[in-house]
């Protein structure tokens, strides 16, 4: 458990009854106890904001407005509804364009402060949640933001997008009651959850999307948006620009002084990565995050990075915990058998790859939760090992055991003695090594075709080749262009694909889609693995139900422990920030430098354009490029 959270709770475990007097207070003023609330509290604690804040903690409330941010992305978009499943829609639309009911705080958990509703009410049974709008609120067009835009919203988002739909499944209906209140129906009261992420719901301008969206939900029009920013231009494939709202109504709530200080955003797409990364270089974008950590070690040795002009820097990045690693396609035959999943999982060397690929950058992920509260440890104890115990004729012995971790090796070959195990594990699964392939009885050569849009997973999908082919695996890499990828994705057309799913401090109804056996067979869910376990079904389904943060952790170590003995996917591995480099034009907080909040989405929401700037350098002409490399083929 992190620090602020492990001494909060185990404070008020123990109060004194003046504090007990202090904290029943401060769950008023919050709204716990009160009949409308002025913020979401799911887990019950004193909220670090009350209602006289003005600004958060980690902003610059007098950040300067202006100036022009360019990033970029890798692939096409052909949309600009970023929650449709058809077609190539941006999330970068979601993060700028889009209010939702309560905002999430990013240095607490389970806690939200009013955005576009202002308060909310919680019926004593749990059955209904009604919000109440801010009179102010309005779309980027000066149309009003009414309780009729949420509730279609809520019912248009359920229609387009599995993953909504099983978020919000516990949700019998959504109900306006006035123009500026709306009503949520509970199918299931014990889902403490539920009003977080209602909280959570992004507002659409519903008449809008009605007159000019296309039959599966798409949209090709810049339209009126409810949050920070609006779409001002748009070249399809290339480009977006997002355009500050003047007068916006939401600037000076508290959870948003400090933040969105550029006046323009422009989202430059490209093909292929190394063309973005010249790009930043030359100066044609401003921030570069980088994914490549042979890139890191590598390719910042320029003269703009040496005197100053480019800044290249690790921030802290506590915004989630991870599942990352190749899964293994359950729907395919041939993986159904655990036992050949552990084998093949024995196969995969991380360390010769993280020592000969990656300057030993990262280290290994043992969890399907990151590195931190909510990864299982140890043996299974107390409440977890409860929740186990009703399971354990369905669950693998070693669920019971010490905690999952993977295989270590200090050579960059697998040893001898694992690779037998390997071989065994096949074998019993009904597959023979003859003449170096690995066959079954039908004669059917085992093989493995791993899709691929991002040339720095060639190296990586090679490595596992190599690998693999000492027990007779014949594995396929298979490149594609970004938009082809995603629909082999989205229609589970691969043998094994890397999944990165970031995962937030407080799991719940999410876990549905990712790991729940209803979302297995539905095409355009997170389920990439196919996971159909009635165990994890029940542990998710108490997971939702969760009483209290502690219970929270409890089914999340559960549910880690029993996904990561399946053997579902080869589990990857994560740095300890995010490389990042930008144009010395950008001023920021120093506590996002030093320690970044848990959950800010987009961390340069924070930045603002210095006062003073260096003058980025344009790109040589071709002659003068020309010139320098012939120059260079002499040194």
């Amino acid at each position: 458990m992190n620090k602020y959270l492990r001494g909060s709770f185990q404070k008020f475990s123990f109060l004194s009854t003046c504090a007990k007097a202090a904290f029943f207070v401060g769950a008023l003023l919050c709204g716990n106890y009160a009949k409308k609330q002025t913020c979401i509290n799911v887990y019950n604690v004193v909220p670090k904001y009350g209602a006289d804040t003005k600004y958060f903690d980690f902003v610059n409330p007098h950040a300067t407005k202006g100036g022009t941010l360019k990033i970029s992305s890798v692939g096409t978009f052909d949309g600009l509804n970023p929650f449709a499943i058809i077609g190539n829609n941006p999330a970068h639309i979601r993060l700028f364009c889009f209010a939702r009911l309560f905002e999430s705080s990013s240095e607490e958990i389970g806690v939200s402060y009013p955005y576009i509703a202002k308060s909310l009410e919680i019926s004593a049974d749990k059955k209904h949640i009604t919000f109440h709008l801010n009179e102010r609120a309005c779309f980027s067009d000066g149309t009003p933001i009414t309780a009729a835009d949420v509730v279609w919203s809520f019912n248009f988002l359920i229609k387009i997008n599995p993953m909504m739909l099983h978020y919000y499944r516990d949700v019998e209906k959504a109900e306006e009651l006035d123009s500026h209140t709306v009503r949520f129906h509970s199918k299931n009261p014990k889902n403490k959850e539920l009003v977080e992420i209602l909280g959570q719901l992004d507002v659409f301008p519903s008449e809008f999307f009605k007159a000019n969206m296309t039959e599966n939900g798409g949209m090709n029009k810049p339209f009126p948006s409810s949050g920070p920013y609006k779409i001002s231009t748009v070249d399809f494939g290339h480009l977006i620009v997002f355009e500050r709202v003047k007068n916006w109504w939401g600037e000076k709530l508290p959870i948003n002084v400090g933040l969105y200080n550029f006046d323009e955003i422009k989202l430059q797409f490209y093909r292929e990565k190394n063309a973005a990364f010249q790009a930043f270089l030359a100066g044609d974008l401003n921030v570069w995050f980088e994914s490549s950590a042979k890139q890191w070690h590598t390719a910042y040795n320029v003269p703009h990075v040496k005197d100053g002009k480019i800044i290249k820097q690790i921030i802290p990045d506590g915004t989630y915990q991870v599942t990352s690693g190749f899964v293994f396609n359950l729907r395919h035959k041939k993986f159904q058998d655990i036992r050949v999943r552990q084998a093949i999982s024995l196969l995969f060397n991380f360390s010769s790859l993280n020592h000969s690929m990656f300057y030993n950058h990262y280290y290994r992920l043992n969890s399907y939760y990151g590195n931190a509260e909510l990864a299982h440890k140890g043996v299974a104890c107390g409440h977890e090992l409860e929740l186990l115990q009703k399971y354990k004729n369905q669950l693998p012995e070693d669920v019971f055991k010490e905690s999952f971790k993977n295989p270590s090796y200090e050579s960059d070959f697998i040893p001898r003695e694992t690779l037998q195990q390997s071989i065994d594990l096949l074998k019993a699964a009904g597959w023979q090594l003859k003449d170096q392939k690995l066959t079954n009885k039908a004669g059917e050569v085992f093989e493995i075709v791993i899709p691929y849009s991002d040339v720095a997973y060639e190296t990586i999908i090679l490595h596992m080749q190599r690998n693999f082919e000492n027990v007779g695996i014949k594995v396929i890499p298979r490149h594609f262009d970004a938009s082809t990828f995603s629909e082999m994705v989205e229609q589970f057309d691969y043998d094994m694909v890397h999944i990165n799913i970031n995962q937030s401090h407080s799991l719940g109804n999410e876990q549905r889609e990712y790991f729940g056996s209803e979302s297995a067979k539905v095409k355009g869910s997170k389920n990439l693995a196919g996971i159909e376990n009635k165990v994890i079904d029940d542990l998710i389904e108490k997971l939702v139900d969760a009483k209290d943060y502690y219970e929270m952790v409890d089914c999340a170590h559960a549910i880690d422990r029993v996904l990561s003995w399946n053997y579902y996917m080869i589990m990857n591995w994560q740095a300890d920030g995010l490389n990042s480099a930008y144009w010395n034009i950008f001023d920021m907080p120093k506590q996002v430098v030093d320690s970044a909040p848990k959950s800010l989405p987009f961390p340069i929401f924070t930045w603002w354009i210095k006062a003073e700037q260096p003058e980025i350098a344009k790109p040589k002409g071709l002659f003068t490029k020309i010139k320098q490399t012939i120059k260079g083929w002499f040194l």
